[in-house]
């Protein structure tokens, strides 16, 4: 079933207009690949003896790079997997986290030390619990030739084309819940060596990619609580409207930094929604039967992640799957629902096309 949901960007012909193609997915505990959305799966790495209850492959926050390649964290390392071969992973090297660099074809991976040890007396918020160091790896495995000790107090989070974007931890207001942190959201020079920019105060960053950054206003519950911030205007903006309701919880930006999905607060339940923030318009995209138990955060809920300028959803409660070409504004839909046990990931796809 082909729902037009809209049409912006590229014509239909273009490279970037076309389907997803080569979907590779984590049926919670066995690897499989689609040929097209409504294909049967076909299982390229299997359930290990005794792992019923497992997903050996299972991966955190898993994206796929500009250049193709797959990655996440698994088993406390960074790994990376082309989608040729989704059942073999190449460890990239200890990690409690990651994100793309910012051309697209690299990455870092983010290891934690002790404060106590390596800031140095440093008089700090005491939510600040970790010292973080940033390594610049390559897909292949080889080894790296940057590392980057961060200033204490300061956590990664992403990278655009003009540095590295972090949270700032400046105090520890007390709440109803107890001490949480109060964070900016900041750019880090060249270096990585000292903040460059504060980009917002009392806020949270959502995503980013290419030269834009989508934040919130914490403690925010207005219609303007989401924002975007653009590295090469310096500039700000709300994010674009929707009609169904506001942005809320955190979604998943497309690696140019153009489209964003998130789910959007409406009457009965939250919905699906692609922001183009080139375009300031919304693209609706409908129900889904995980947003409706009330969680809007997208990994928690839809297995969502963008291949180049499609976006591949696998809801974890009903196992429906669909594919948007964000350029075309094409939603497509499986006919028939997937089936899946302890949840599910969408790594990527074979054909991954960049937005014209």
């Amino acid at each position: 079933m082909l729902v037009t949901v809209g049409a912006s960007g590229c014509s239909q012909d273009s490279a970037a207009a076309r389907p997803a193609r080569g979907i590779v997915v984590d049926l919670g505990g066995e690897v499989a690949v689609l040929k097209d959305l409504d294909s049967k799966p076909e299982i390229v790495g299997r359930r290990p003896d005794a792992t019923e209850n497992l997903d050996t492959y299972r991966l955190t926050d898993p994206r796929q790079l500009r250049s193709g390649e797959i990655v996440g964290i698994r088993d406390g390392g960074a790994v990376s997997i082309s989608p040729d071969h989704p059942d073999h992973a190449v460890l990239l090297g200890e990690a409690t986290a990651w994100f793309p660099a910012g051309d697209g074809k690299k990455l870092w991976t983010v290891t934690e030390g002790s404060t106590a040890a390596e800031c140095g007396g440093q008089e700090l918020p005491q939510t600040v619990r970790a010292k973080f160091t940033v390594t610049k790896r390559e897909t292949s495995g080889r080894p790296s030739q940057q590392v980057v000790p961060l200033p204490c107090g300061v956590e990664p989070v992403a990278e655009t084309v003009h540095g590295i974007v972090a949270h700032q931890t400046t105090g520890d207001p007390a709440s109803a819940g107890g001490t949480k942190a109060e964070t900016s959201v900041v750019l880090l020079n060249k270096d990585g060596t000292a903040v460059a920019r504060v980009l917002a105060k009392g806020a949270t960053a959502l995503a980013s990619g290419a030269n834009r950054v989508v934040w919130r206003l914490d403690d925010c519950s207005a219609s303007t609580c989401t924002k975007t911030y653009d590295t090469e205007e310096k500039k700000t903006k709300d994010a674009p409207d929707c009609e169904a309701g506001d942005p809320v919880g955190v979604g998943v930006l497309d690696p140019s930094g153009r489209w964003y999905a998130t789910a959007v607060q409406a009457a009965g339940g939250s919905r699906l929604a692609v922001l183009d923030l080139d375009a300031n318009s919304c693209k609706d995209l409908g129900e889904f039967p995980s947003l409706l138990d009330g969680d809007v955060d997208l990994e928690q809920t839809l297995a969502a992640a963008w291949s180049g300028t499609n976006l591949i959803l696998l809801d974890q409660r009903s196992g429906e799957l669909a594919s948007l070409n964000a350029p075309s504004g094409s939603l497509e839909r499986r006919d028939k629902a997937m089936s899946i046990t302890n949840g599910a990931q969408i790594w990527g796809t074979g054909n991954r096309v960049e937005a014209s």
